[in-house]
């Protein structure tokens, strides 16, 4: 059996709202009018299958309709998938940081791959307490695809870092978990103007 042409077919092209996620394998161009983002399968988490990463996609495709944005910061990022779409989408420096050494270098390939080096800049980091992350109020968009108790703790972490008017947007979040995290940063200032459930899955996109 050829293992590897399974696990390609395992891992089809993710379309959600402009993106247009597939993997190195895909012969076919991207669609017109989509925006192509190359990931393969690898060591670390986003490839868009995903209902959490997709619930991203989803949510910064909404975004891209009514928002501009100049300096967003992915918490997380995993393979890049995410920071690749918002350097893509708006054509601005972004912060993209994971804890895990591997996680960001995994990024540095894809994010080469997709020919955005010179826009997203990875690094290893835990979360918005990391010197690298920058000064207070430095970010109009905050994105963090990881689970719901760290969404959680840093809430005021990221009340502090963003701009008054800014968005967030959080995945990761089982759909029974995301009360307790809309009160969490509702207690912050931030209000919710987005919720995107995918199966058991909730991604929210909040305004400061």
């Amino acid at each position: 059996r050829d293992w590897v042409a399974e696990s390609q077919r395992g891992f089809p092209p993710v379309r959600a709202g402009r993106y247009f996620v597939y993997g190195s394998h895909e012969t076919d161009p991207v669609p017109p009018g989509r925006i192509g983002i190359r990931i393969d399968a690898g060591q670390a988490f986003g490839t868009g299958h995903h209902d959490s990463t997709l619930g991203c996609l989803v949510a910064l495709d909404g975004l891209a309709r009514r928002y501009r944005f100049a300096a967003p910061l992915d918490v997380g990022c995993g393979s890049g998938i995410l920071s690749i779409a918002m350097a893509k989408t708006w054509g601005v420096p972004v912060k993209a940081c994971d804890i895990d050494p591997v996680a960001i270098r995994v990024a540095r390939y894809n994010i080469r791959d997709n020919g955005v080096a010179g826009r997203v800049t990875p690094f290893v980091g835990k979360g918005l307490s990391n010197r690298r992350v920058g000064r207070i109020r430095a970010y109009d968009l905050i994105l963090a695809n990881i689970l719901a108790r760290p969404i959680i703790a840093m809430a005021p972490h990221v009340a502090a870092r963003l701009q008054p008017g800014g968005v967030s947007v959080f995945s990761g979040i089982l759909a029974r978990e995301a009360q307790g995290v809309l009160c969490a940063y509702r207690a912050q200032g931030f209000r919710l103007i987005r919720r995107i459930i995918i199966g058991e899955w909730a991604t929210l996109v909040l305004a400061r």
